[in-house]
């Protein structure tokens, strides 16, 4: 059951002191939110928006000393801790989906132009409940590797399946994520170049070839588009010399792409698992794990123009970039049925008492 937006931004810590906090933080917060459910997506657009809208705004905000300048939301955002706001984001997260089942895609993904050392961001999106789940900055001078166990730490994934591209298939991610009681099909390639090259070649083996690949086939746009999914639990071998961990299952998908009856593209690819080795099962998760890019990918770059955004302060990219997450995630549940994200935004932009409903203040 949802609360009130305003109970979950209150639990966000106030960085400032003493006359610095001159604005209520959940007023700031609320504007910067509000906002982003309209979509804007710079300082001084949210400083206008919320002008535009004062008196819809006075109700469900405290704006009894003015509107925030955007050099005041700009400062504030850059200065919260982002593990507060993370904690806020999970508990809003917990409260809309309840307990997360089906597919997990963790994937990363740069803001381009979010400084000189651009913000770069692990994040993990359930394909069933089309919600953003998490995310983590990865550190500076680190990489994905190191981020990923602590996304997945951020929540319960019991009883889901894991699945990352071929950056986070290491063994004791793949151990972390069975302790965790979930299984997992991570993408394999020339990171871990001797598991790979065997995994190849048996599936490149006629003789060794599992006889009863599943096919998926999809038409449209003049294309015919085809994934066979070839899978095995014939490891003995294969663990006698990488001895992976939890390793129940193998994968080979083959993706072919024809226009106007001619092959134009051919691409394959491997999975390791923890699920049994059913083609269908395991072709399913790897088709899921694109809604990361497809669907939130996407649309952070194209709704909510976050690769465009130059903001580069401090903590700013990163806590923005959770708030889209947090609008995005309200957006998928709550919008009409008929209506699309952008129509949806557009719409919050012009009446602001359908966005107040729509953001449950």
């Amino acid at each position: 059951m949802l609360k009130p937006m305003r109970e979950y931004i209150e639990n966000i810590e106030d960085p400032r002191r003493g006359n610095a906090t001159f604005h209520p933080l959940e007023t700031i917060i609320g504007i910067v939110l509000l906002s982003a459910l309209a979509g804007i997506d710079d300082f001084v657009g949210m400083e206008d928006f919320a002008e535009a809208h004062q008196d819809a705004l006075k109700g469900v905000l405290d704006l009894s000393r003015g509107i925030p300048s955007h050099d005041t939301i700009g400062r504030v955002l850059s200065n919260i801790d982002p593990k507060s706001f993370s904690d806020s984001f999970q508990m809003f997260v917990s409260d809309l989906a309840g307990k997360v089942q089906g597919v997990i895609a963790l994937d990363g993904k740069t803001i381009r132009r979010s400084g000189a050392s651009p913000a770069h961001l692990v994040s993990a999106w359930s394909a069933e409940n089309r919600l953003s789940l998490a995310q983590v900055k990865v550190a500076d001078k680190s990489n994905e590797i190191t981020a990923i166990p602590e996304v997945l730490r951020l929540f319960d994934i019991e009883n889901t399946v894991i699945t990352i591209d071929a950056m986070g298939c290491q063994r004791d991610i793949a151990a972390q994520i069975v302790q965790q009681k979930a299984d997992y099909v991570l993408a394999i390639k020339g990171n871990q170049k001797t598991l790979f090259e065997d995994i190849k070649e048996y599936f490149s083996d006629d003789a060794l070839r599992p006889k009863d690949p599943t096919i998926q086939w999809d038409k449209g746009h003049g294309r015919i588009e085809s994934r066979t999914c070839y899978a095995t639990d014939d490891l003995d071998w294969l663990q006698d010399r990488h001895h992976w961990p939890h390793l129940k299952s193998i994968a080979m998908i083959v993706s072919m792409r024809e226009e106007k009856g001619q092959l134009r593209a051919m691409e394959t690819r491997f999975f390791l698992s923890s699920l049994p080795a059913n083609p269908k099962t395991i072709a399913a998760a790897v088709r899921q794990h694109w809604g990361i890019e497809n669907t939130l990918h996407w649309s952070l770059d194209v709704v909510f123009n976050e690769d465009n955004a130059c903001i580069h302060k401090s903590n700013a990219p990163e806590n923005l970039a959770l708030i889209r997450k947090w609008a995005l995630n309200i957006l998928h549940q709550k919008r009409p049925k008929n209506m699309s994200i952008k129509r949806t935004m557009c719409k919050a932009l012009l009446k602001p008492q359908f966005l107040l409903e729509l953001c449950n203040f």
